[in-house]
Order: C-alpha cells, then structure tokens, then sequence
C-alpha cells in the first residue's frame, strides 16, 4: 500500500540522514503550535523536511531535535500546518452576480448557464486570466491541493505553472444516450490536446449529478473508476427539486433539468431519494465522493457511512443556494468521512478552505475545531485519494503553511485559526506532486 511505502521510505531517509548528518538536506521549523492535520495540535512542536519537500519527522521540538539538533533551524512564532485541501473547486466560470442566500437550485443554475455563456463569449486571453486568478487565490490561500471539476480543463495549464496538484474530474451531462456520447468524445478531445499532460493532477471522468446525467452514465464511470483503484465525484442532495426530480420528474423538478437543457423525455423517476437511487445503480462507493449534501436526511447519512463515502460540503456556496447548511452533526454521529470545498471559483472568489471551515465553526459550534482543521486537510486527501497530502506525517509531501498569531496566546490553536477567519499564512515548503496518475 501507498501508506505503507511512504513510511518504509520515511524509516530509510530518517536513518541514513542520521548516520550522514548533513545539515544541508534538512530543515527544521518549530513553533509554538503545529497542528499536523490528522492528530492533536502539538504544542512547541517541530517538523523536519528534506530538500525534496518530504517530511521526515513531526512532533515535540524536544523530540524532534534529539534527532535533528544538527539540521538547519527556523524559529517561528505561530502556527504551522500542512498545505490545505480544496476537495471541490472549479476555476473556469466567470465572476455569478451575487445575491441573498436561499435562490433556489433551479435559479442558480440559470444563472450558472448565463455565467457560463458569458465566459465563453470572451476572448481566449481573457477566460486564460479569469482562470489563472482563480488558481493563484487559491494557492495565496494556502491550498496545496485540489478537486477540480471541470467541462472545459481550461484550469489544467494554470494550475501545473503555480503547482497546485490533485484532481481534474471532467464532468459528464446528459440523458440521452447521443447526449453523452457527444458530451464524452468532446472530452476525450478536449483531454488529448493537453501534451504533456502535466506530473502531479489526476484525470478522471466524472457524472455532473442525478439531475443532468443519466442512470447508466453515473453507472458506468462510477464502475470504471472503481476498477482502476481511483476516486470520481458527483454532486448529490443539493435541493428540494433533486429529490422531486428522482420521487416524481415532473413540476418543479423538470424545471430544474431543463434549466440546464438537458432533459430527456425517456427518463423514468425511480421514486426514491438520491442515496437510494445512488445505491441502486452500484454507485454508491468509498471511490465515489458526494458533493454538497445540502438536503441530505439521517438515514442518508447512516448509507453513506456505511458505504464509507466521503462527503465533500461547501457551505457557503450552500448556504447561497439553499439558504441551508449540510447536516454537519449527523454526519460526524454517523461516522462519515469529511471534506470541504469551495465550489466555483465566481461563487467563493477568495478560494479559501479556511473560510468554508470557519463558517461550519460559526454554525456548530458543538462541533471541534480540530475536527474540522482535520476536513481542510487530511480529509480531503483522504477523499481525494491523494495519499501524500494533508498531513505532516513521515514520508508525506503536504506543504508547509505558517500562520502568525502576532504575540497572540492561544490554547485551542485550530479554534484561533477558524475565528481568525483571513488570517495571514504564507508558504514556508510548498507541497510535491502525488504519485501514482490515472486517467479514466
């Protein structure tokens, strides 16, 4: 397994740098706090890098310079963590008009078309730097890694110049058959005029949602995701017309389809709720990431947990729409898997993961703080299956981020850094490339 070579490799470079000793293949930082992404804060905590950005040790400052004392030092005020996690981005729209939260699903999808046409009636150059600001706000904010969904790969270029890894999951539409196979080959096409594709983002072909894309599509890419090992996305339980859409396919619900002119008159309501329908097309996966949740109900979460499927939330591109937060609390009592995203780069222009985590900390506040550090970052790699990031663990290469309190104390520091809202964080060890691409 990928987690058990990192640490052998980790074990192997820890031992022969210790045996050389040379201080110019490893840096130190310490602060007051480091908060390694999967486990308790630690305070006056260390963390060692080698020159390729790979973490060979983190824990107490004493501990780690039993080991490391004859290593390059950097004493730091603050907070240190690993490089964020953006589990669900999307860089090509243009800037969404905005409004008060609550529009509805339907209407925000108008409006998505309408951003959309818009972008595309720019000029090259302009849609190029549209994307590139998107992607260096994103890397501003500290993110080292991302799920970016896309119909275009217009972010792919951009995002392997700053050195922002992760995902590309080309999104699928359509409900008829002629419909998808178009929407499919416009994707191989779009794919193949990409060379070389760049080291480090995942490529994989992913079902939009229940809502615009067919049973037997969501079905097959799901499959053939699962088969090659690797992780594919949909949006599920965005609002009340999705579950009228799958229990009844008509008023409101084909409304919503048609909003995006993708309706098929072929289709037939299976009648049940998203998870269940999910469920029923073999769909429903660790492999498969849910996005969204909004309008997701207890038993709902109890299946997805079950099926161990890791639930990316983006609340305030939530709340915009639905006027409504993700069921935070039972998904955690139910033992889902958690990651945040900032969805379109138009909806959440600052792209920061710290402020989707500060705006569930204001909503639950029953909630730790730790818990959601943890989703911003071991927790959208792990929904990613980007085994290398989120976490200054042995053998990872997740970025470093420092975060300064400015002479402030702190006891809870993941708690200071979602009441901090924007802090300032700047990168110290910018984050390697994961290993092991596929391609769907």
């Amino acid at each position: 397994m990928i987690r058990d070579r990192l640490r052998r490799w980790a074990h192997e470079a820890r031992s022969s740098l210790l045996e050389e000793q040379d201080a110019s293949q490893v840096r130190v930082y310490h602060a007051p706090w480091v908060v390694p992404g999967m486990d308790a804060p630690i305070r006056d905590g260390a963390v060692a890098f080698d020159t390729m950005g790979r973490v060979l040790a983190c824990g107490s400052r004493a501990d780690i310079l039993v080991d490391f004392g004859w290593a390059q030092q950097a004493e730091l005020e603050g907070i240190l963590l690993p490089g964020l996690v953006n589990a669900h981005s999307q860089f090509e729209l243009g800037p969404i008009p905005q409004e008060h939260g609550g529009i509805g699903l339907t209407r925000w999808l108008r409006k998505l078309r309408e951003v959309r046409r818009e972008t595309e009636r720019l000029d090259p150059d302009s849609r190029e730097a549209l994307v590139r600001v998107g992607v260096q706000r994103s890397v501003t904010a500290g993110t080292a890694a991302v799920g970016d969904v896309t119909n275009t790969l217009r972010a792919v270029p951009a995002m392997a110049r700053e050195g922002l890894y992760g995902v590309v999951f080309h999104e699928i539409t359509g409900f008829s058959p002629r419909r998808a196979a178009k929407a499919l080959a416009a994707a191989a096409v779009a794919k193949a005029r990409i060379v070389p594709w760049p080291d480090g983002i995942r490529y994989l072909l992913a079902p939009h949602s229940l809502y615009s894309t067919s049973g037997s599509v969501i079905r097959e890419l799901c499959l053939k995701a699962m088969e090659k090992g690797a992780v594919t996305s949909i949006r599920l339980a965005e609002g009340e017309e999705e579950w009228d859409l799958l229990e009844t396919g008509k008023g409101a619900a084909r409304t919503l389809v048609e909003a995006i002119e993708t309706w098929w008159d072929e289709f037939s309501p299976p009648g049940t709720d998203p998870i269940s329908y999910m469920e029923d097309l073999g769909a429903l996966h660790e492999q498969v990431m849910l996005v969204h949740m909004t309008t997701a109900t207890r038993a709902m979460a109890q299946r997805a947990s079950a099926a161990n499927s890791p639930l990316v939330l983006c609340p305030r591109t939530n709340q915009r729409v639905s006027g409504r937060l993700p069921p935070l609390v039972s998904f955690l009592e139910e033992g889902c898997r958690i990651a945040l995203g900032t969805a379109a780069a138009a909806e959440t222009p600052d792209q920061s993961i710290l402020m989707e985590a500060a705006e569930l900390h204001a909503a639950f506040p029953e909630v730790p703080s730790l818990v959601l550090m943890g989703a911003a970052t071991a927790g959208g790699a792990d929904a990613l299956g980007l085994e290398s990031m989120g976490a200054l663990a042995p053998g990872r290469s997740p970025g470093l981020l420092h975060v300064p309190t400015h002479g402030q104390t702190t006891e809870d520091p993941c708690g200071w850094l979602l009441r901090a809202g924007s802090p300032d964080l700047s990168w110290l060890e910018r984050a390697g490339p994961p290993a092991m691409a596929f391609s769907a």
